[in-house]
């Protein structure tokens, strides 16, 4: 992502982490519709924010080159 211009750099970030938001809010309400407590729904939308992440950027990083 070194070539690219900051600007593109931000708005592909951007779309990383709304789409890791977007899965976070999807396992917070499957897990809070099969009846299970909000304090351990929000740790595994937590868990899964984290992880989409971190599989984003793995993809942005190959993709763009460092």
């Amino acid at each position: 992502m070194s070539d690219l211009p900051a600007a593109t750099r931000i708005a592909w970030l951007l779309v990383a982490a709304l789409a890791s938001v977007v899965v976070a809010l999807l396992a917070f309400m499957l897990k809070r519709g099969s009846g299970t407590g909000q304090s351990e729904a929000v740790f595994v939308a937590g868990t899964a924010f984290a992880g989409c992440m971190v599989l984003c950027l793995g993809v942005l990083s190959a993709a763009f080159g460092t």
